[in-house]
């Protein structure tokens, strides 16, 4: 144990020595760092000068290489420790301690932060306050320079001073076995200097303190950190001006011999290598060795120079069989994942020892028993420090297993999404489409058409030729649709004769044109089945409406095949206005909407102006029933009254929301206009079948939702007359004054 300040000098004699010891050369280092040329406070060098480089070599032997090599890792690092040893060795001259204390201290301050060489140079170098993960790397550089210290120091006496710089007086830090004066004399002494050093020079992340600042932070902590009495000594040291005695330090330099510093330092090569690279290369030979992949090392010249046992699994061939061995494919049966073989120089592992490029590719190997597997290979260049190619590394590990379940994955997912005759999708596969569909494109407000078709007299044909001839007719019906359609379409069997073709951003235009041409290819295609006869097909096309949902555009198309086929089959039908049709407005004046609320019964009421006559008007409204299937409750000569399932209408936002059916009462009139032609005025009152329906949530808007699905069949252009239920039947009157404007917002969503 080190002895103590307050005891006496000369009555303690460490094991193995003698006064006669006092006397060595090497101890006068003591003396030569005490009285170094520089003082300590002038300005920081980038570098050190010569006489640095004598009391660093001469004070470490062949160990001053840790300390340069600490120097090239971090330069401000290696300052402070050169400034720390000689703050250290001045106070111990003052303390008189013993020389081998002394020569102790010294070689502990200039090593006690060697470990920092194993801190990333991020952390080091970050001028901010460290994250957790970089604070544990900067503590871990304590660890680091006891293992490095421990495997090249001759004894545990600097090991010790070190360990116990970081220990608190007051044994208050964790994983510390010792406190107060336990602690050694030349640790207790360091912990001050390293503190003092750290507050008074400019760090990255803060400026330096005061000399005073940094005594006061001293002894705020004596008595925990720091041992009190060494604090007061220290900061007396302070007060007094040391004057440089440059002709001492260059006699001592005269006298000193580096030889007898390495006797502190072993020799043998066995010793000199760190523990802790001994454990890792332990770590890392295990893994290599027992890993259950394959792993493979092959030098620059593609020679074998590793084959762990997974490999030998794998391959069935034994490590001692391939090491030393030129690599070829053939060696393993090489091939890409679908049997087929490499050209000349083409094979992976040679492009990546080329192009210096890491891949992961899926191959093709012969396995232990003889037959192809299929792997998956980690390739991976292994490049040395000067940039050099060294060779490669190549992890392969069997993928049959992932590769079998990925093909029943696909399989299942094709049967669960496939028509089975034709390979076309099917029914419900076609309807998720299509609700995705009618989804994203009302939301962006771009169009989106629908194409349903329909084989002509298709029983005839099973009649006349046999069930085989229908089913050669869908595949050659199903093929031309597929090839035709465009890049996005959905093209689905509907079922029996029926296909659905779903055309994303393509309107009533494009759509009619699409089919047209997949009609008259067909009309002139003769079949082999049908004895060289030919088929042909009825279409029925409709784009995207305001207030369709699935279910609407799909009736409406399915409407204008029943048109096709009542015109006598083999030709296109296209029904439906589009996005273009003209929006809901509101022709009330400002004083009328604040002043006349609407019928408490009534959600909407609008009056509305079509082109097409009465009679054309009322087969328009036949479609409006039969697509949204509506009930028809009451028809007279000039009105028909329908009630819509809430079922079938959109913005059903959850599954527990009770649908709200609503009623439509519609009154025709025949209008003239100044051209002669016949218009129609149609008046339209919307309301929900119970009185207490009308507090259902969103009935509003379902409302407003089936007026501008109306409005699109009716192809209307002018609105007026209008008026809305409020949602909240205590409405202010700034809310009846622009309700009328909040009404025209929500209708043109």
């Amino acid at each position: 144990m080190a002895m103590d300040p307050t005891s006496n000098p000369g009555s303690y004699e460490p094991p193995g020595t003698s006064h006669d010891h006092v006397e060595d050369p090497i101890h006068a280092i003591s003396n030569l760092i005490a009285w170094a040329d520089e003082p300590y406070d002038e300005p920081i060098a980038d570098h050190f000068d010569d006489t640095d480089n004598q009391l660093i070599q001469v004070s470490l032997g062949i160990a001053s290489g840790l300390f340069y090599s600490l120097q090239a890792k971090h330069f401000p690092t290696a300052s402070h420790s050169l400034r720390v040893a000689k703050l250290c060795s001045r106070w111990a001259v003052e303390l008189d301690l013993e020389p081998f204390q002394r020569d102790q201290l010294e070689v502990a301050a200039l090593l006690h932060d060697v470990g920092k060489i194993g801190v990333p140079d991020y952390v080091l170098t970050s001028p901010g306050k460290l994250s957790a993960d970089e604070q544990f790397l900067m503590d871990r550089s304590q660890e680091i320079g006891l293992e490095i210290l421990s495997a090249c120091c001759d004894g545990e006496e600097i090991v010790d001073l070190i360990r116990y710089n970081y220990a608190w007086y007051d044994g208050s830090k964790k994983n510390s076995d010792v406190s107060g004066k336990d602690i050694p004399i030349e640790a207790r002494m360091l912990a001050i200097a390293d503190a003092y050093d750290s507050m008074t020079v400019d760090q990255i992340f803060r400026r330096a303190r005061s000399k005073e600042r940094a005594m006061a932070e001293l002894n705020s902590y004596a008595g925990t950190q720091f041992d009190p009495d060494l604090v007061q000594q220290f900061c007396e040291l302070q007060s007094r001006t040391i004057t440089p005695n440059t002709d001492s330090t260059r006699r001592w330099l005269r006298v000193l011999s580096p030889e007898q510093a390495n006797k502190r330092w072993k020799a043998n090569a066995e010793s000199i290598a760190p523990q802790l690279s001994r454990s890792h290369a332990a770590f890392q030979d295990c893994l290599v060795r027992n890993s259950h992949d394959a792993l493979i090392f092959l030098d620059i010249s593609l020679q074998i120079i590793g084959w762990n046992q997974g490999a030998e699994r794998l391959t069935g061939l034994p490590r001692d069989v391939v090491e030393g061995h030129s690599w070829t494919p053939d060696l393993l049966g090489l091939t890409d994942h679908k049997g087929r073989k490499f050209g000349e120089g083409k094979d992976p592992i040679r492009a990546a020892l080329v192009s210096r490029t890491q891949g992961k590719y899926r191959l093709s190997i012969r396995n232990a028993a003889g037959n192809f597997v299929a792997v998956v290979a980690h390739i991976v260049p292994v490049i040395g420090e000067d940039g050099a190619s060294l060779g490669l590394t190549i992890q392969m590990h069997d993928a049959t297993g992932v590769e079998s379940l990925e093909e029943q994955v696909q399989s299942l997912h094709y049967k669960a999404t496939r028509d089975p005759l034709t390979g076309l999708f099917n029914r419900a596969e076609m309807d998720r489409s299509l609700i995705d569909m009618v989804d994203r494109h009302t939301t962006v407000g771009r169009p989106c058409s629908v194409i349903i078709c329909d084989i002509d007299f298709f029983k005839k044909i099973n009649d006349t030729f046999g069930h085989q001839a229908g089913d050669e007719a869908l595949i050659v019906f199903a093929k031309m649709l597929e090839d035709k359609a465009r890049p996005g379409d959905i093209c689905a069997r509907y079922g029996g004769e029926e296909f659905v073709i779903l055309c994303p951003q393509c309107d009533n235009e494009m759509a009619a044109a699409l089919a047209e041409q997949i009609r008259s290819d067909l009309a002139a295609t003769s079949l082999s089945a049908l004895g060289g006869k030919h088929m042909t097909a009825s279409f029925g096309v409709t784009e995207i409406q305001r207030g369709d949902t699935g279910d609407t555009i799909l009736n409406r198309a399915d409407r204008a095949l029943l048109q096709s086929k009542e015109m006598g089959r083999n030709i296109v039908t296209q029904i439906g206005g589009g996005l273009n049709a003209p929006q809901i407005g509101d022709r009330r004046s400002w004083w009328t909407r604040m002043f006349k609320p609407a019928e408490p019964e009534v959600l909407l009421k609008r009056a509305m102006k079509t082109r097409v006559p009465l009679n054309l008007a009322a087969e328009k409204i036949r479609g409006f029933v039969a697509d949204h299937r509506a009930e028809v409750l009451q028809v007279t000569e000039n009105s028909i009254k329908v009630m819509i399932d809430g079922e079938s209408l959109p913005l059903q936002r959850r599954v527990a929301d009770r649908a709200v059916p609503l009623i439509l009462d519609l009154h025709f009139s025949a209008m003239m206009v100044e051209n002669g032609s016949q218009h129609t005025k149609v008046q339209i009152s919307i309301s929900p079948r119970r009185n207490r329906d009308r507090r259902k949530r969103d009935a509003v808007e379902r409302a407003r939702h089936l007026l501008l699905s109306l409005q699109s069949y009716m192809v209307a252009y002018e609105f007026v007359d209008t008026s809305v239920a409020s949602m909240d039947d205590h409405s202010s009157w700034w809310s009846r004054l622009w309700g009328g404007t909040s009404q025209k917002m929500g209708e043109s969503r």
